[in-house]
């Protein structure tokens, strides 16, 4: 938790470390706090099953800057699994079933241009949890339990990108692509991706005395 306090404060002072400049006009856009909702679908590896896909919903919080943004996300699936999985610190595979997958993401994105249409792209970090994982074999010992709670979590790199289309001053309807990468500590091997729609409304400034708010 400290660990993610310091990154989040880091990544925070990134964003707001870029100035506007005088000579230019502030965007509508820009120095807003956008809160969103979102869903689509998630899609993940399994060892045994492949690839699946599987319904996702969730959270988000755009604040901009001049062009870049501090992007944070979160989301939850509509279900889980149950394969069996080779786990670090265990001999042989284990068959494990998992509720749902849930992701934090927090990232620094660019927002490209001043029209309606904005490409955005960027990139951070994301905790990702698959809730509940547990044995299916009733007798399991702590040692198994231990293991898997370790291994059905973890930090990795993220990467998004996707485009907005602002519909007025504070109204946009977007798309996100979000792609992660996942360690060989982790449940689940390869890589996780998620394709979303959503709808995203500035409801306050981004800092104090905020000019957009006069317009």
């Amino acid at each position: 938790m400290k660990r993610l306090k310091l990154l989040l404060g880091a990544a925070i002072c990134t964003v707001f470390a870029v100035r506007p400049l005088s000579a230019q006009a502030v965007q509508d856009w820009q120095y807003r706090w956008f809160w969103g909702v979102r869903g689509g679908v998630i899609s993940y590896q399994l060892p045994n099953f492949g690839r699946q896909f599987t319904g996702v919903g969730g959270a988000e919080w755009l604040i901009t800057a001049r062009r870049v943004a501090l992007h944070i996300g979160y989301d939850q699936s509509f279900g889980g699994a149950t394969d069996s999985f080779a786990i670090q610190g265990l001999a042989g595979k284990e068959e494990v079933s998992f509720d749902a997958i849930r992701q934090i993401q927090i990232d620094v994105v660019a927002l490209i241009g001043d029209k309606a249409f904005q490409p955005i792209i960027g990139g951070g970090f994301v905790i990702e949890t698959l809730t509940n994982a547990h044995s299916t074999n009733a007798n399991a010992s702590t040692t198994v339990a231990d293991a898997i709670n370790n291994a059905a979590s973890g930090g990795f790199l993220h990467l998004m990108a996707g485009a907005q289309y602002r519909m007025s001053k504070k109204l946009a309807v977007f798309g996100n692509f979000g792609f992660t990468t996942q360690g060989r500590a982790f449940l689940l091997s390869g890589s996780a991706m998620t394709f979303q729609g959503g709808i995203r409304y500035a409801f306050l400034g981004a800092k104090e005395n905020d000019p957009t708010t006069r317009r």
